[in-house]
């Protein structure tokens, strides 16, 4: 039995094995659950887009509309958290896998070996998001735009103000979230 103040024991090379099979697995859930939601999404906007110019209707549209945004939210939620633990367990793999921290070390850009997923943690779904809003926000309000456009301002240039403005806030937030998984690594 070990007491809490002696050094931890050595990891066997078995050990050491199965956590890196286990950061593989868990890489590859992160990306094949961004595949299944993107294809998901996808398909809820071509269907979205072929019935929109079949039958405009806002009894069919709303809740087809309120459903892909629920199932967005439901991925970033997931995302948010898988993204946490596929960063836990790469740094434990840099700390008992020393070929993989000089690998990265070596490497003249991001030293981390997330870098090419951080951008999909959370971008990709957020990108999501704002077409189903900004969907919702056509179908609700498109019997109220004006027809021609006279120079002014009008609901939809409001709208894709607000919108560029909520994604530009998301990004920033993005960006402290990576600072701060950056930061107690």
């Amino acid at each position: 039995m070990s007491n809490p103040g002696d050094p931890p024991k050595p990891y066997t090379a078995d050990e050491v094995n199965r956590l890196w099979q286990h950061g593989m697995h868990e890489e590859r859930l992160f990306h094949d659950r961004l595949n299944y939601f993107s294809f998901l999404e996808t398909g809820l906007l071509t269907i979205c887009g072929i019935m929109y110019n079949k039958e405009p209707a806002v009894g069919f549209f709303l809740p087809i509309t309120l459903v892909g945004l629920l199932f967005t939210l439901l991925w970033m939620v997931i995302q948010k958290r898988h993204w946490t633990y596929c960063v836990h367990v790469n740094a434990r793999i840099k700390q008992l896998v020393p070929e993989y921290r000089a690998t990265l070390d070596a490497f003249p850009g991001n030293r981390d070996g997330l870098s090419i997923s951080r951008p999909l943690a959370l971008a990709v779904p957020v990108l999501f998001a704002g077409t189903w809003i900004a969907f919702l926000a056509w179908i609700v309000f498109r019997d109220r735009l004006p027809t021609h456009i006279n120079g002014g301002i009008t609901l939809d240039r409001v709208l894709l103000v607000l919108l560029t403005t909520g994604l530009a806030w998301v990004l920033l937030r993005l960006r402290r979230l990576e600072r701060a998984v950056r930061g107690k690594q």
